[in-house]
């Protein structure tokens, strides 16, 4: 197998001068006239092609040239090119100075006839080659001049390397990876929420129950290929396999397309829709044809008979379907002349098998094909809807060929539509529709407070919404929303609203979790230390009150019926430790962890699938009063996994109000993988992550996020946030200065533990902005004791302490805390057309969001999201929802000033990764505190800001003491 390329002292024969190496490159001292060179490397470029033996584009691994790199004798980083495969060596025409083009290297078969190249290593630890012009190195890099194509560089064709004048940094064509051949290499493998029954075999090695972590490995010595790889899953899933040969990961990413139903008998049944992108299945007379109504579509369950393979039945019509022939079909128009058919006899019956074509869909091919690919006849309506084609089969990669499986319970409407309330509190509930809709108007029933408003549907996001005041009743409330689609249609969506003040999380959560510091490595005695400094730095106080025990705090075991805490780590038990933290500061209260699935994710310890009452029992008798519930070694669907456990937590939640008791929280971790913040709330749960765990980088990626990497991932789905309803973007990074444990295994550092450069304090206080604009639950998650040690990054010289002065302002910066906690409880929206930063992932460009805040305030942030200055132009506040001509004070949260504006907010130039958080509140408007002021006129002479947090009497804002309001 291949590994980046190290530094080694290269000590050639007396005839030579001795040359330092690029490093990284192991330079070889054999000639290939005498022998075999002994450091042979592979080439790829960032665009994933390598060179084959002509140095043109391959992907194929048999066709990978192999390379030789010989130190040049009277220049610094240059080197010879031995090309191992093709036995020449590789020059070019030495000129004054070089164009872009095609076809620049050639082949010599001696090495007098060789060229010399420049290569130099890139901060990646990838690298750039420039060729030499007759007075010195070129400032141009070898590539394959306007890209890989059938015209210019045919794939394994034989048009040589070319010249491009970006480089490696701005050009991934420039930008080479060297791999040394014959070496193991180890491959790290990563899953979020692995099913308990799937199996991943590679190069058939076997693996089961893959994490997050990546406490998996596997040695190769090639690269791995898809072909290298097989995942066995059933139960609805696929798995998404990204391989990444450069940094030696692969991610598995399983996706549950339905849920299958056991028998067509079961008491509980999962019926689906079958959707291709124009059309749905029905039987109609003796013919399975197609509707574009989905009210008129035919419900299916599926019925797994074996890992993978499944029985379709139409349970409207009450029989299975099944292939006669695994042939593509042509236009037929009755089912009696096509390959796919109907019966009511499982015996005549066959199975089907999924293949996936996207995150979304799938192909549904045949249960006999083995090894199905994209020429694979699958469910189509061959030769087209428009000829009334019936069902049929043809090749999977055909547009037609893609399905989709439709929950027709679940709610259409692409935004929330269950609602939480406090009694009589501020309420709003934004209506954005899908493309054609239209909002024309809401029954609210036995509601007088709320009205449906339409001053936003040209601005902004453009959308209708509802605000007002919330029942003064406790109670279930139901309003039904009246819609027309682009056809006139009408459709009508209700939406139940409960308003109670015995709400899990009305607010969003505020914390401290063990995972990013400790991993497996929690006790007793380490979180009454960690307790005492939540206290000593402010941060209870500040709202941070829970610390929850993540993963590895039970005895290992796999028996869920034998759950309980290891006695080795918490010998006092976890009701010991919930009294120790109490007498440290009796707001603090006790989170733990469990999983829905056989095992954690560490598979350590049992989870909780179909134990969730006995279990959830424990943790109460404990006094736990909160449960992040993880999603690895799954038992069950999402949905069904979470609604189980959200059923407990319902039941108990009502015997704690009964007994005036505060409730219990349920954070549901699946990781935004379905989509939990379409079912989270019915699931019973108060918050969900919408990311993968989040790591100590500044971008990330999709499988390992950094603080905008996770911001990009949810910023777009603030329609399904509110109160009692968040969206959950992990443990912060705020503190851990690149000394964590799981944290550090970033996109670019690839394992656990070791030292990164970690966030700087703008970044950090990024970070917290917005986190606090997104409404999410804010962790903490780093060592906050006397003296800090490693804990899951042993080895590690620690600071002390580890938190610094900058960290602490950070957190216990009022303002911005009093936006995350902000009663309206809504996530700032993306304002995309005032945003340049639209693509996921980028590393340029700036950001603005803007957040509702009770009484008619809106916070708005701005980020850069690059490491150099940029200069934001002013922002109409008009395009933010606000007034023209009026005047509104303008409080600079991280600056700590306050001014007056009117018609434009001027951020000006923001500094590398800085954001800039305001909060606007127009002085015109005579400020309605109704609720705020009853619930906080009890509270006696001490000052608060309107989320209800004690503040200092010379607060700047909106606040309240004695139930008069001061806005300074």
């Amino acid at each position: 197998m291949t590994h980046y390329l190290r530094l080694l002292s290269l000590v050639v024969s007396a005839m030579l001068l001795a040359v330092k190496a690029v490093a990284g490159i192991k330079v070889s001292q054999t000639l290939p006239s005498a022998g075999k060179p002994e450091h042979c490397y592979t080439m790829m470029n960032a665009n994933n092609y390598y060179c084959n033996a002509t140095t043109s584009p391959t992907q194929t691994k048999d066709n990978y040239a192999q390379f030789a790199f010989y130190a040049a004798s009277d220049k610094a980083n240059t080197y010879y090119i031995y090309n191992v495969t093709a036995s020449k060596w590789v020059s070019y025409d030495q000129a004054d100075s070089y164009s872009a083009q095609t076809g620049f290297v050639k082949m010599t078969d001696n090495k007098v006839d060789a060229a010399v190249y420049k290569i130099s290593e890139l901060s990646t630890g990838a690298y750039e080659i420039q060729p030499y012009t007759t007075t010195g190195v070129a400032a141009i890099y070898l590539n394959w001049y306007k890209g890989v194509d059938k015209s210019n560089n045919p794939v394994d064709g034989n048009v040589t390397l070319g010249l491009w004048t970006d480089n490696g940094t701005k050009d991934k064509g420039s930008n080479w990876t060297l791999k040394e051949v014959g070496v193991l290499q180890k491959y790290t493998l990563f899953s979020d929420g692995m099913p308990s029954d799937a199996t991943v075999i590679i190069n058939g090695q076997s693996f089961t129950g893959l994490n997050a972590q990546g406490d998996q490995s596997i040695n190769v010595e090639e690269d791995i290929q898809t072909s290298d790889i097989t995942v066995k899953v059933g139960g609805g899933y696929l798995a998404k396999v990204t391989i990444d040969n450069a940094n030696y990961q692969i991610d598995f990413k399983f996706i549950q397309y339905f849920t299958p139903t056991a028998s067509i008998d079961a008491e509980k049944q999962y019926p689906y829709i079958l959707k291709m992108p124009s059309a749905y299945i029905k039987k109609s007379g003796d013919n399975l044809v197609h509707t574009t109504s989905a009210s008129d579509a035919d419900r299916f369950v599926l019925i797994e008979a074996e890992q993978g393979k499944y029985y379709i039945y139409d349970r409207t019509a009450g029989c299975y379907i099944y292939y006669t022939n695994v042939a593509n079909g042509s236009n037929q128009t009755t089912t009696a002349n096509s390959n796919v058919k109907y019966t009511t006899d499982k015996a005549t019956a066959n199975t089907w098998q999924l293949m996936m074509l996207s995150e979304e869909t799938v192909a549904i091919i045949p249960g006999s094909v083995e090894n199905p690919t994209g020429n694979t006849p699958s469910f189509n309506f061959t030769g087209g809807i428009d000829n009334n084609a019936v069902l049929n089969l043809y090749n999977a990669n055909d547009r037609n060929s893609a399905w989709q499986f439709i929950d027709p319970s679940k709610t259409p409407m692409p935004f929330a539509t269950l609602m939480y309330a406090l009694p009589g509190a501020q309420y709003i509930h934004k209506l954005p529709t899908k493309t054609g809709e239209t909002v024309t108007s809401v029954d609210f029933g036995s509601i007088s407070t709320l009205a449906l408003h339409d001053d936003r549907v040209a601005i902004g996001n453009k959308y209708k919404y509802i605000s007002g005041t919330a029942p003064a009743e406790e109670g279930e409330y139901e309003y039904t929303l009246n819609l027309t689609n682009e056809t006139g249609d009408e459709i009508q969506s209700k939406v139940r609203l409960i308003v109670s003040s015995h709400l899990q999380s009305p607010t969003p959560m505020m914390a401290w979790l063990t995972w990013n510091w400790f991993a497996r490595a929690i006790s007793h005695d380490k979180m009454v230390e960690i307790a005492k400094g939540l206290e000593k730095y402010g941060l209870i106080e500040a709202g941070f009150n829970t610390i929850v025990l993540d993963d590895a705090w039970a005895s290992p075991t796999n028996d869920k019926a034998a759950l309980t805490y290891d006695p080795a780590k918490f010998p006092n038990g976890i009701s010991g430790l919930e009294t120790a933290l109490k007498g440290i500061n009796n707001k603090l209260k006790v989170g733990i962890y469990s999983d829905a699935g056989s095992m954690t994710c560490e598979n350590y310890q049992p989870g909780s699938y179909g134990y969730e009452a006995a279990h959830l029992a424990l943790f109460d008798s404990w006094g736990v009063d909160m449960l992040k519930y993880d999603y690895c070694n799954s038992q069950a669907g999402t949905k069904v996994s979470y609604t189980q456990m959200g059923n407990a937590v319902a039941k108990l939640n009502e015997e704690r109000q009964a007994k005036g008791e505060i409730p219990f929280v349920f954070n549901i971790c699946e990781w935004g993988k379905t989509k939990p913040w379409e079912w989270g709330a019915e699931a019973g749960g108060s918050s969900w992550r919408a990311t993968s765990d989040a790591r100590e980088d500044w971008i990330g990626n999709n499988s390992r996020p950094g603080v905008l990497g996770g911001v990009d991932e949810v910023r777009k789905l603030w329609m399904y946030a509110g109160v009692n309803r968040f969206n959950d973007l992990d443990m912060m990074c705020i503190g851990l200065h690149g000394l964590g444990g799981p944290s550090n295994n970033t996109a670019g550092h690839q394992s656990n533990g070791g030292q990164i450069t970690g966030l700087t304090d703008a970044q950090a206080r990024s970070q917290m902005s917005l986190w606090c604009m997104f409404a999410s639950p804010l962790a903490l998650t780093c060592d906050l004791r006397e003296t800090p040690k490693g804990e899951a990054n042993a080895n590690v010289q620690m600071p002390n302490p580890l938190i610094t002065d900058a960290d602490i302002a950070t957190l216990t910066n009022t303002e911005v805390l009093a936006i995350n906690q902000d009663a309206l409880g809504q996530q700032a929206e993306y304002m995309e057309a005032l945003s340049t930063g639209t693509s996921n992932y980028s590393n340029t460009g700036y950001d603005v969001y803007v957040k509702d805040l009770t009484d008619g305030r809106m916070a708005v942030s701005v980020t850069n999201r690059g490491t150099t200055a940029v200069s934001v132009p002013d922002i109409q506040l008009t395009s933010i929802y606000l007034k023209a001509d009026n005047k509104y004070t303008c409080r600079d949260i991280w600056a700590n000033t306050e001014s007056e504006i009117e018609n434009t907010l001027s951020p000006g130039t923001l500094q590398p990764c800085e954001t800039k958080v305001y909060v606007l509140t127009d002085k015109a408007t005579v400020t309605s505190l109704a609720g705020v002021t009853t619930s906080l006129a009890s509270k006696g002479s001490t000052r608060y800001d309107i989320s209800g947090r004690k503040v200092a009497e010379d607060y700047k804002g909106l606040s309240i003491k004695d139930g008069q309001k001061t806005l300074k």
